[in-house]
């Protein structure tokens, strides 16, 4: 195994983003051993360990509301990144007549666009809620912080929703066009049903979005368990590991940019035949003055040990 040079860097994003997360995570919980597994004066019941609120509305407030907004603000960049790279740029911020750069393969329809769009709005929100939450401390303000808690927990969820949705409708789409689907007719997305998946199926739009759903009812399970236990040390439990769980999310992002960003010299993307019908691939032909037919010409090939599977 060797490591494949990336098509950009993009995915480093998501690393800066949950590192000093999990940076700041650690640092709490040694902290709190060090002092001894204190119960705060502004506690009710015993607990081990406490939550994540009550060590951050310590003297630890610092660390906690600058980490959380550095991972928002990452979380918020890495999905809007992703819309940077499939859509070859961002609405009002490249000049007029500049050439497009598509970083990762392009949207087929507008509904993949809108999803991507949807995910970058509603992390923005939610992610404003987890800062909120920082600042309103428990000890202080606890009703207003459970309430920006779960304003971060709803809308994180639908935003892992909505990217989920934009990786398995790409997927299904591919999964028509890919060279390995085999279809003994001409079947066209619009005649398939919401659940009816047809050609190669296991490509990397799906299998991305298959990782994200599966984050995803890890998560929606974890906080269940996290809201609905009587037990404050067990439910705390919970949060740990919810908080620790959310770094994974950064890390399929940033595997899915990885891969993504190498489509260009993929195995299988080069030998697609037609890209005819979908909007941003037809854009991004004519940003090169080419047709779908000649991309194959025009884009580099890889050697057989420098072969990603798409």
């Amino acid at each position: 195994m060797h490591f494949v040079k990336p098509g950009n860097w993009f995915f480093i994003l998501p690393w800066i983003a949950f590192i000093p997360w999990y940076g700041m995570l650690i640092a709490m919980l040694i902290c709190w051993g060090v002092q001894g597994r204190p119960i705060y004066d502004f506690m009710d019941n015993y607990m081990n360990p406490v939550y994540i609120s009550d060590i951050g509305a310590t003297n630890l407030r610092p660390l906690f509301i600058a980490c959380s907004a550095w991972q928002g603000i990452g979380y918020c960049l890495s999905v809007l990144s992703e819309y940077y790279q499939r859509g070859g740029d961002i609405w009002l911020i490249r000049p007029k007549g500049q050439k497009r750069n598509y970083y990762m393969s392009p949207w087929y329809t507008i509904h993949e666009r809108n999803l991507i769009f949807a995910a970058c709005f509603l992390g923005m929100i939610g992610e404003l809620g987890l800062f909120f939450c920082t600042i309103f401390s428990t000890k202080n303000y606890p009703h207003v912080h459970i309430s920006m808690v779960c304003v971060f927990v709803v809308l994180l969820f639908f935003s892992v929703c909505c990217l989920s949705a934009q990786n398995l409708i790409m997927g299904k789409h591919y999964a028509l066009l890919h060279p390995l689907a085999n279809l003994s007719t001409d079947i066209k997305y619009e005649d398939l049903r919401w659940n009816q998946w047809q050609g190669y199926i296991w490509n990397k739009h799906t299998i991305t979005a298959i990782f994200k759903i599966i984050w995803l009812i890890l998560a929606v399970v974890w906080a269940i368990c996290f809201g609905a236990i009587d037990n404050d040390s067990r439910s705390a439990d919970f949060e740990w590991l919810l908080a620790f769980w959310f770094g994974f999310l950064f890390i399929i992002i940033s595997v899915d940019f990885y891969i993504g960003s190498r489509y260009k010299v993929s195995k299988y993307f080069n030998q697609i035949d037609s890209f005819e019908g979908f909007y941003k691939f037809e854009e991004m032909f004519n940003s090169r003055n080419v047709s779908s037919d000649d991309f194959n010409s025009i884009e580099p090939k890889e050697t057989e040990d420098d072969q990603l599977t798409a």
